[in-house]
């Protein structure tokens, strides 16, 4: 391992090492009175400094091998086969998932001016390690390496889940979050057990050549197999069947965590998910999960949006709408994979997209789901950070709570309202021109299923309207249960305004976006 490579993997390195600090530093300030350590050193503040540092290491090195093109950035090669793979890709959901966790990491400091516990450091450490194992999932070539950094996620995703263990709804959004985590982990090892049983191999690419060149005994046996890797992928994204835990946990877990989870942890089981799919079983192999995965996009963004319309509860109703959010995605990853050169996984492990065979433009099913994903980021993001500010006020998440907002607080209910007409893909908002490619690049491919599943997508677009302004009305037209108006601190009013800014933004200002995006992947 060269100097070089430590700088491209200085992020995860530096997440770990500042996790263990973090938590350090908050088993041994009881040791110092009055709390001193604590003032001197608050946990909070040294964690935004961590990811301030972290968000700068992971977009130079992004832009660096972009620019001078360097990608893949960096490979773990302890055998033939790759463990970690920094390429593009990798690198783009990294630093979308420290940006996320900068964000989420801002506004918990309003949690935690409303609620006094001495637990600061132990939640910040959690944030950190968790957002490590982001990074080493979203580089994973590997089944094992897959499997651990999920695993490494998940058990930091529990414990935030039921973070605040005094509270009754908290500790049953964790237990439930577990206790799927369990068995969909369980049924997803199983898989990989079988997949290295049929193939004599855990690295993406070498199962991929095992099964093009007829190695296997049963494609069929090869199928199964890949359907249960899917139940445990599935269950990080809240795909459908998959999502039962999702409206349970984001009710119930501190909001900044919900936050959290419903983007770069979901960006986490969205880049893993795309490589095992595009990198260990293309279409060419002859593995049939396209059909499968059809139906699932299709039924998450179906179910997702009409069960959201019944919601009462605005967390509960942002959990059905990230549900229809992941099926809206995976029209770029099935878009993708109609166009994937099965070359480079066999190769090195790492995503390819090329032309097709008669000299057509690329394919830009990838590229739309990285757009997609950092819109997604923004949009997402601000209207969380709109609920807490509610939720701090009025003590309740409730659709009602936001009754008379419009009069009681105009900025934070104006900018809501632009992050429900970006959820919606509605323009001029980051979530129109993510929608625009995904959708863009399944109608690009001719192929009737992925125009079939396109329709459907923007009907539930349409449908989404009207959730998402149910609450809008409310707002507007509703009677406020106070006349005291919503105030929110300052770090999450920052927070709110800068994700406004991003979620217009990106969209005036798009080229450089897609650009990056187009480099990242083809």
């Amino acid at each position: 391992m060269t100097l070089t490579d430590l700088i491209y993997v200085a992020p995860i390195l530096m997440l770990a090492v500042f996790g263990l600090v973090v938590l350090i530093l908050g088993t041994i300030a009881d040791r110092f009175p009055k709390g001193r350590l604590n003032h001197l050193l608050p946990p909070e503040y040294l964690t935004l400094a961590v990811m301030v540092a972290t968000t700068v290491m992971a977009g130079a090195a992004l832009w660096a091998g972009i620019r001078f093109g360097a990608l893949p950035l960096f490979e773990l090669k302890p055998s033939a086969n790759p463990l970690i793979l920094v390429d593009g890709f990798a690198a783009f959901f990294g630093l979308i998932a420290v940006i996320g966790t900068l964000v989420v990491a801002v506004m918990s400091l309003e949690y935690f001016g409303d609620h006094n516990t001495r637990n600061r450091a132990e939640y910040f450490a959690l944030l950190l390690f968790a957002t490590a194992a982001i990074l080493l999932t979203a580089a994973s070539t590997d089944l094992l390496m897959i499997y651990l950094s999920i695993e490494f996620l998940s058990l930091s995703s529990y414990v935030l889940a039921a973070y605040w263990k005094n509270d009754n709804r908290s500790s049953e959004a964790g237990i439930k979050y577990f206790l799927f985590g369990a068995v969909s982990s369980a049924v997803m090892l199983y898989g990989m057990s079988m997949l290295y049983g049929l193939t004599n191999s855990t690295n993406l690419g070498s199962i991929a050549s095992a099964i093009g060149r007829g190695e296997v005994l049963s494609v069929q046996a090869a199928l199964a197999a890949v359907v249960m890797v899917l139940a445990g992928l599935g269950f990080k994204l809240a795909l459908v069947p998959f999502h039962l835990w999702a409206p349970d946990t984001y009710e119930g877990a501190p909001t900044p965590i919900t936050a959290w989870l419903s983007v770069a942890s979901k960006a986490a089981g969205l880049a893993v998910a795309t490589r095992f799919l595009l990198v260990a079983v293309p279409m060419q192999t002859g593995v049939n999960w396209f059909e499968i995965m059809l139906v699932l996009s299709a039924a998450s963004m179906t179910l997702g949006n009409l069960v959201a319309i019944t919601q009462k509860n605005v967390k509960r109703m942002l959990a059905y709408s990230s549900v229809a959010q992941v099926g809206y995605m995976m029209v770029g990853v099935l878009a993708a994979a109609t166009a994937h050169d099965p070359r480079a996984a066999v190769e090195a492990g790492y995503l390819a997209v090329s032309a097709s065979a008669n000299g057509a433009a690329p394919n830009y099913g990838l590229a739309g789901l990285l757009i997609y994903a950092v819109s997604y980021l923004f949009m997402n993001l601000g209207a969380f950070a709109v609920v807490i500010a509610v939720e701090r006020k009025s003590g309740s998440s409730d659709i009602e709570a936001f009754s008379g907002m419009m009069k009681r607080a105009p900025l934070l209910a104006g900018s809501l309202v632009v992050f429900f007409l970006s959820l919606a893909g509605i323009p001029p908002t980051a979530g129109f021109l993510g929608k625009f490619y995904v959708f863009a690049a399944a109608i690009q491919t001719a192929r009737t299923d992925l125009l079939v599943l396109a329709i459907i997508a923007v009907a539930n677009s349409v449908v989404s309207v009207y959730y998402y302004f149910n609450v809008v009305r409310l707002m507007a037209m509703g009677e406020a249960p106070t006349k005291v108006p919503v105030e929110a601190s300052k770090p999450l009013m920052a927070a709110v305004v800068v994700m406004l800014v991003l979620t217009i933004g990106i969209l005036i200002a798009a080229p450089p976006v897609v650009e990056l995006a187009k480099a990242a992947v083809l």
